[in-house]
């Protein structure tokens, strides 16, 4: 900031400095020299600080960290909700499949688990891509069970997936 009084920026030193910037940004790069490090929020992009930081002759260094962007978050947010959902499902399956065995010791073959259109993974139509693979290696992992006979899929009664111990 200093280049800003100097005669390079300002040949008369009585008059002002005016410098159409963004002023939002500027207070985060005067805490950033303050501190020597920021913490950007999710409203400044990376790439703008970084401009503005240019602009002033300010060498960037480490210690700037920026939050996700919004979008990032919601992605984040969907891909972690992805997979609790599918971990429930599994969990469900294992836990239908385990009473089911209980009732029935003798049963070998595949038993078909039904979410009840009451249960909150009830609103899914059926189970493909990532969420199907998902599935699949929750339920082989966690469980020692497999998806049987094709895919999860929502009818009439409830959400359906055939399962079986590997």
């Amino acid at each position: 900031l200093g280049k800003l009084v100097s005669d390079t920026w300002n040949e008369d030193p009585s008059k002002a400095v005016f410098i159409d910037r963004d002023g939002d940004i500027f207070a985060h790069i005067l805490n950033y020299l303050r501190y020597g490090s920021i913490e950007l929020p999710i409203t400044i992009p990376r790439s703008m600080f970084d401009r503005e930081l240019d602009y002033y002759g300010i060498v960037s260094a480490e210690g700037i960290s920026t939050q996700d962007s919004l979008a990032k978050t919601i992605e984040l947010f969907s891909e972690a909700k992805t997979k609790h959902d599918m971990f429930s499902l599994a969990l469900e399956c294992h836990y239908q499949f385990g009473r089911k065995k209980l009732n029935d010791p003798s049963l070998s073959c595949a038993v078909t688990v039904v979410i009840d259109n009451q249960h909150k993974l009830y609103s899914r139509t059926y189970v493909q891509g990532e969420e199907s693979r998902l599935l699949d290696e929750y339920l082989e992992r966690y469980f020692g069970l497999m998806v049987f006979n094709g895919t999860a899929r929502r009818d009439g009664h409830g959400f359906n997936v055939s399962t079986k111990q590997k």
